[in-house]
């Protein structure tokens, strides 16, 4: 395309060169060239900046987008979710407002719940908490093994929720892969 437009600005350049010369004077010509240069110039801009604006909104393919979204979680992840949330992690992004679905506990439960301002809704929420399992499919697991039971079987495709930020297996995977000592932060 680049190449097109400077071919094309040659060639008028050319033309117009030969006609200008021949009608008017020098100053003429100059001005219908810097015309043609600067329509050529805003074109390879407009071309550019829509190729960036492209290549932002659909970004580079990784290997996590290919992956199958009705593979489930496992039992074996599921199990480390558990293990850095007995730890006192809790998977949640981080920011105000709504934040998408988390896990967190509560006592000794496991709660899948929405999050607000960067806090998992719990059961100490009352009626919010009742509305969120209502409303989003959050969910209260009294026991470890029922939890990751639920966990284990869970794929991409479930835990969408309205999919805004939600919980993904990749997600999963980053939150299980850090160290206990480690902090979680908002990439979660």
């Amino acid at each position: 395309m680049l190449r097109m437009l400077i071919v094309i600005g040659v060639l008028a350049t050319t033309f117009l060169w030969r006609d200008a010369v021949r009608a008017t004077a020098l100053p003429t010509y100059l001005w219908i060239t810097a015309g043609v240069v600067g329509a050529c110039c805003a074109a390879i801009f407009l071309i550019w900046a829509v190729r960036l604006y492209m290549s932002q909104s659909t970004g580079p393919v990784r290997a996590s987008d290919l992956t199958d979204p009705s593979s489930p979680v496992g039992l074996e992840l599921a199990s480390e979710v558990a293990d850095r949330l007995d730890a006192g992690h809790v998977l949640a992004h981080g920011h105000a407002y709504y934040c998408g679905m988390g896990l967190t506990r509560y006592g000794d439960a496991y709660i899948y719940s929405v999050v607000e301002d960067g806090e998992v809704i719990t059961a100490r929420s009352g009626e919010e908490f009742a509305k969120v399992v209502e409303v989003a499919g959050g969910k209260m697991f009294k026991s470890r093994a029922e939890f990751i039971e639920w966990l284990s079987r869970q794929t991409d495709s479930c835990l969408h929720g309205d999919g805004n930020q939600n919980l993904t297996l990749e997600r999963l995977r980053l939150f299980a892969s850090f160290s206990m000592n480690e902090s979680t932060s908002e990439a979660f």
